[in-house]
């Protein structure tokens, strides 16, 4: 079995199902237990159903585009010490403001692939209501002295651009896909061995 780093570098780099059953594997395999473990594969599980009915909506030029949209590559290592290093007060903070709102226009600016907006509306809708809740539970885990009304506009002002219908489905997705990304590295950054490298 591989080790979890080399597992999850194809997830950071350009993720896939088969990617995801991968992380499955290794993380029931490691025989590690507790609510880490549990929540990295429900995320990982979730990701997997998302990109699977991506997948079935468009072709596989499109997939790829948007996959390739998704590679957190040199900034990878970056990501993975910042969320290790951040104390727990600041670290919704770093999370709403780390990037994911850059990854969004980066996409929007580039409009590509636009013909598909209609054909994974609903794809979207779902995951962006699992990854409310997601975010909500990392958040109160993280930081249970935030106000309910602050951390549910904090999410809000997060996902809007993916429940947005002017927001174009490339957009969307890779908005959806890198705030999954963040949520693994979150979780799974808890059970790295010491020592063990992090995704590059």
């Amino acid at each position: 079995m591989k080790n979890l780093s080399d597992v999850l570098q194809p997830i950071m780099a350009s993720p896939t199902p088969g990617a995801l059953v991968a992380l499955q594997g290794t993380l029931l395999a490691s025989e590690l237990e507790g609510e880490a473990v549990e929540t990295a594969l429900e995320i990982a599980g979730q990701f997997h159903t998302y990109l699977s009915e991506l997948q079935s909506k468009i072709t596989a030029k499109q997939y790829n585009e948007v996959a390739s949209r998704l590679d957190i590559g040199a900034v990878g290592t970056v990501a993975l010490e910042n969320i290790i290093a951040t104390k727990k007060e600041e670290f919704w903070k770093r999370l709403l403001l780390g990037g994911l709102g850059e990854t969004l226009m980066v996409a929007a600016s580039r409009q590509y692939v636009r013909a598909w907006d209609a054909e994974t509306s609903l794809v979207h809708t779902h995951a962006a209501w699992y990854l409310s809740e997601a975010l909500w539970r990392a958040s109160r885990q993280m930081q249970p002295d935030l106000a309910p009304e602050q951390r549910w506009q904090g999410i809000q002002a997060l996902l809007a651009p993916a429940k947005a219908a002017e927001t174009p489905a490339p957009a969307k997705a890779v908005l959806l896909g890198r705030v999954f990304q963040m949520l693994l590295l979150t979780h799974l950054a808890r059970l790295w061995p010491a020592g063990e490298a992090g995704p590059k």
